[in-house]
């Protein structure tokens, strides 16, 4: 008897490994820019040049961009921005060979602390999380179940198989260009950006995927006009289109977020003014598929006429336990720590860490803090602006459907909307929306047959015993094991015993006769 093998493509457990990156500088302002009073606002990102993977080490290179938004010492109003990279190399220890296709990182800025030493000299320190995913495929054979000679009995498992059909990397880039309303001042010179995809949405369509959502825009600018500063903010449609083929029939996708790159860029309208603002957001994302496939594997055989071994080896394999999507909420109030008077609130930053998932009863509970920076114009003219900061913790939980303790379980958090507004004259009220996709994998570790080898019975040793034997059914026992182990079938145990269903009890008592088969 030989196997009947399919072959399918099977994910292996991903793997990752974080480490916290801390880049350092002294900044110089340039001879251009007005003596720094002290620091408005600060912002850092990170961007990935290049991966290399290496034996038993990944080296990660990039620069950590930053912008400071500070009070300058010329004049009581005076506010300037300066931008600059600090470059870093990261290696990371990973265990095990891997291909660089399969390598991604995975950046989040934690911090960007700047200390003023002196009027034309800064201190940078930047705390970034940088954290290495490795998620490969790999080729399986599976034995199918097949018809057979009547002297061999094979058993079957219908079993539902995830196959992983492709992985890979794209880059989405959302533009929208905007003009000024009329009562706004022309552009002299951008002070202050926030360009970021909010109210994110992911849909399968006919051509693949579609990400679509709202870009919102925020420019704090200099005017050159006696109103030396205004700003302006607006949110836009906008959509783009992963094309792949994700299979109609058990098919299952998963998007996630890697890194993203924004520009704001003032430009000319069409009478030569600085009037329009150029938003873009460039976000690099991976999509994984797969597919369920009902298949019918051998479970386990055995010949009556001959000896047939059966060799195995231990696989695991996946099920998509459940995906689902869900927005928790994190409301905060805080008094104004700088206690200066609110004028107007400019603009409310957010992002969001995922500090704890797991399961907890039905439900996978989730635990994270959302960081709140608002930018807001104060009363009088020193200074114009300040910023507030405020940590916010949310926790939920989300139905776990059919997850069970040991699957893997998948989380990406983003933040879906943020909104500010004034308590009272001293106090802010934040409100953040965040949106957690979870996708569970249900993780089944079988002992796959992979050969089977026969001998020749010994047919001394079985005309030796009885011609009848009274067996006791033990415990774990089943129809199956018995017939295996005396050579004989289930359906001949069922009509000697006149049995009429296929379960057996602990302690029953059954009478096995003795059967001498030769091979067709």
């Amino acid at each position: 008897m030989e196997l009947e093998t399919k072959v399918i493509h099977k994910n292996k457990m991903p793997i990752e490994v974080m480490s916290q990156l801390i880049a350092e500088e002294d900044y110089n302002l340039p001879e251009y820019k007005p003596d720094i009073k002290y620091v408005i606002k600060s912002h850092g990102n990170i961007v990935v040049e290049e991966v290399v993977p290496e034996e038993e080490y990944v080296s990660v290179k990039g620069k950590m961009q930053f912008a400071i938004l500070y009070q300058g010492e010329g004049g009581e109003s005076l506010v300037d921005q300066v931008n600059g990279s600090i470059s870093f190399t990261e290696r990371l220890h990973v265990e095990g060979a891997m291909r660089s296709e399969n390598v991604t990182v995975r950046t989040q800025m934690e911090d960007l602390g700047v200390v003023v030493i002196n009027s034309r000299k800064l201190s940078l320190r930047g705390l970034a999380n940088v954290t290495v995913c490795i998620c490969e495929g790999v080729e399986l054979e599976l034995p199918l179940y097949c018809e057979c000679p009547a002297e061999y009995q094979v058993q079957k498992e219908e079993r539902r198989i995830l196959k992983y059909v492709e992985g890979r990397g794209d880059r989405l880039r959302f533009k929208q260009e905007v003009t000024l309303p009329k009562e706004k001042p022309d552009i002299h010179m951008l002070l202050w950006q926030d360009v970021r995809l909010e109210q994110m949405s992911i849909r399968q369509n006919n051509e693949g995927v579609e990400i679509a959502g709202m870009l919102y825009l925020f420019a704090l600018y200099e005017t050159g006009q006696e109103e030396k500063y205004a700003w302006y903010e607006t949110s836009l449609p906008v959509s783009a289109q992963m094309e792949c083929d994700i299979p109609l029939t058990d098919g299952f996708f998963l998007v996630k977020q890697v890194r993203t790159q924004t520009m704001l860029e003032p430009r000319e309208d069409l009478d030569g003014e600085l009037r329009n603002l150029a938003a873009e957001c460039s976000m690099e994302v991976e999509l994984f598929i797969w597919q369920e496939e009902e298949i019918a594997l051998l479970q386990d055989a055995y010949c009556m006429a001959r000896e047939l071994h059966v060799h195995r080896h231990e696989e695991e394999l996946w099920q998509v336990a459940m995906k689902n999507e869900a927005l928790f909420t994190a409301e905060g109030r805080q008094t104004i720590s700088a206690g200066k008077e609110v004028l107007y609130l400019c603009d409310t930053q957010s992002q969001v860490h995922l500090q704890e998932v797991h399961l907890q009863g039905g439900n996978i509970a989730i635990k994270g803090v959302c960081e709140v920076e608002v930018l807001y114009a104060t009363a009088g003219e020193t200074p114009p602006f300040a910023n507030e900061r405020m940590t916010i913790p949310f926790a939920g939980e989300i139905e776990a459907g059919n997850v069970r303790e040991g699957d893997y379980i998948d989380a990406e958090a983003r933040v879906y909307r943020t909104q500010s507004s004034m308590a009272d004259a001293m106090a802010l009220q934040c409100r953040v929306e965040i949106q957690v996709t979870i996708m569970a994998f249900e993780r089944n570790r079988l002992q796959i047959p992979d050969d089977l080898v026969e001998e020749p019975l010994d047919l001394e040793k079985l005309q030796k015993e009885p011609g009848m034997i009274g067996y006791v059914v033990q415990e774990g026992d089943d129809l199956w094991s018995i017939a295996k182990h005396f050579h004989t079938t289930r359906q001949e145990l069922m009509e000697t015993n006149d049995l009429t269903q296929e379960t057996l009890q602990k302690g029953q008592k059954l009478l096995v006769m003795k059967h001498i088969y030769l091979m067709s």
